[in-house]
C-alpha cells in the first residue's frame, strides 16, 4: 500500500475562494480536510482512477452496469473457492499469460 501525504486542512472561505485551484491539485493528487470554525466537515480526494476507468467503460457501453451490480465483492469473491478446470484444459489465467507472452514477440 502506497503511503499518502496527510490531508491539507481548508476552511470553506478558502475552499470557495479557491476551488479551481483545489480541484486542479486534488487532480493532481492532493488531499483537502475541509474545515468550519476548525472543525472537520468534509474531505476534497483525487479521483479513483478504477472508479475513473469503470465509468469510462460503462459510458462507452463497453461494460453495462446492471452485470456490475451482480458481481461479488472483492470481500465474498475472497471466500468463494475457485471451479476447477475441466481436464485437458487450461485456466483462464494461464491461457491470458500464453496471449500476452504472443503479443510480446
Amino acid at each position: 500500500m502506497e503511503h499518502s501525504a496527510p490531508d491539507e486542512k481548508i476552511s470553506i472561505r478558502e475552499l470557495q475562494r479557491n476551488a479551481a485551484d483545489v480541484f486542479d491539485r486534488a487532480r493532481q493528487g492532493s488531499s483537502f480536510l475541509v474545515t468550519r470554525h476548525g472543525e472537520p466537515v468534509g474531505r476534497i480526494v483525487p479521483p479513483d482512477p478504477a472508479e475513473e476507468a469503470i465509468a469510462h467503460a460503462i459510458a462507452a457501453g463497453v461494460l453495462d452496469p446492471a452485470v456490475l451490480a451482480d458481481l461479488p465483492s472483492a470481500a465474498e469473491a475472497a471466500d468463494m473457492t475457485p471451479e476447477p478446470s475441466d481436464p485437458g484444459t487450461r485456466a483462464g489465467s494461464v491461457e491470458i499469460e500464453s496471449l500476452r507472452d504472443e503479443e510480446a514477440r
